[in-house]
């Protein structure tokens, strides 16, 4: 009998789906290598006032354009918050090298003459930057009532604070019993004085147009419950004053 001879089976293998795996793990490593070679080529920063391209560059220490893949945004950030007069910060980067950087800038509120530092509206007091156009605080202030001072200044309009030339602590009273003691005095720019307390602070953003009806200059009481605006002359308090002085000499 002859012998059954076996057949050979010839598993042949499948070199196109081979060869596309391997073409996508080299493409894939390619892109890896090449992203972990980008270099920063453009930084654009917007938003800030007092602090110079420079100087936010040369705190992220990015200066001489490092690698992309060597910049974190999360560590960046916490870097440009340790400067005093940001209040926030916002940090993109893509493929193409570029870095954007978004600051928001906290207000100069005050200079406060009592510890020499200019308090910002993020409650910080720096020494760092010199600002112009901020006005003084001339005494001491009671700490609950500092803290809220700078919380209500915050929040008006930065040119409504330009216009203010000093700020003193002047609560009211009647004799010794202290009527309102979150009350202030603020000399203005112009020659006007306006006395205002912290929960009607806000009232500080009608004052230019307050001031465009007022014929002469003196005292304006923004501090009362009501919405009137009760406003003295210097002229008819001195003429109060001097008759006031000639009824008491009479009698």
């Amino acid at each position: 009998m002859k012998k059954k001879k076996k057949k050979r089976v010839q598993r042949h293998l499948k070199m196109k789906p081979f060869l596309l795996l391997m073409g996508s793990i080299l493409f894939l490593a390619l892109m890896i290598y090449f992203i972990f070679q980008i270099r920063i080529h453009n930084i654009y920063i917007d938003g800030n006032v007092y602090l110079s391209d420079y100087e936010i560059i040369k705190t992220l220490e990015i200066k001489d354009y490092p690698k992309m893949m060597k910049t974190s945004i999360r560590k960046m950030k916490k870097k440009v918050l340790s400067l005093d007069i940001v209040d926030q910060v916002k940090i993109t980067k893509n493929l193409l090298g570029q870095i954007k950087i978004h600051i928001k800038e906290a207000i100069p509120l005050f200079y406060n003459r009592n510890n020499m530092t200019y308090v910002l509206s993020n409650g910080k007091e720096t020494n760092q930057y010199k600002f112009t156009g901020v006005p003084f605080l001339v005494n001491y202030v009671p700490e609950n009532i500092y803290k809220r001072l700078i919380k209500e200044l915050g929040e008006i309009n930065q040119e409504s604070i330009q216009m203010i030339s000093e700020i003193e602590y002047s609560p009211s009273k009647s004799g010794d019993y202290v009527i309102d003691d979150n009350r202030f005095l603020f000399r203005m720019n112009d020659g006007n004085q306006v006395y205002i307390n912290l929960i009607n602070m806000d009232r500080m953003d009608s004052y230019s147009l307050i001031y465009t009806i007022l014929t002469e200059k003196g005292i304006l009481e923004l501090d009362s419950d009501n919405e009137s605006v009760v406003f003295k002359s210097y002229k008819s308090i001195e003429e109060n004053k001097k008759r006031e002085e000639s009824e008491k000499n009479e009698t």
